[in-house]
């Protein structure tokens, strides 16, 4: 059975969208040390609602990083490889840990919360 060969265009975009999010990351955490206030500062100043988006398409960019690994790693550069593979890593990681620490805050928020209020029902 030959290995599956994706569509040329679909490749394409999702070079494109991954590099972007890696720039982009890059440039975000880059930012976080520069900017007056640190990533407090840099978050407020590009306001919440556009971090937790640019925070959702990690998940995204880690599948995309996976796909593209799988597809073209025989044919690129190791360099290029290398920047794909730790790309990659960095999301997958990212979306991991965000879902980890979400959980911790949900299960804190519930011992808080659920002694507070009273049992619903009949």
């Amino acid at each position: 059975m030959s290995e599956h060969t994706p569509n040329p265009v679909l490749v394409r975009a999702m070079t494109g969208f991954f590099w972007a999010m890696a720039a982009s990351a890059l440039a975000f955490w880059v930012g976080g040390v520069v900017w007056p206030g640190g990533l407090r500062g840099l978050i407020a100043a590009l306001g919440p609602g556009l971090v937790a988006g640019f925070g959702a398409l990690h998940i995204p960019a880690a599948i995309a990083g996976i796909l593209l690994w799988q597809w073209q790693r025989h044919g690129m550069p190791a360099r290029r490889r290398v920047l794909l593979e730790a790309a990659t890593a960095y999301f997958g990681l990212a979306v991991v840990l965000s879902i980890f620490l979400n959980f911790l805050l949900v299960t804190s928020l519930d011992s808080v919360v659920s002694p507070a209020m009273p049992p619903s029902g009949g």
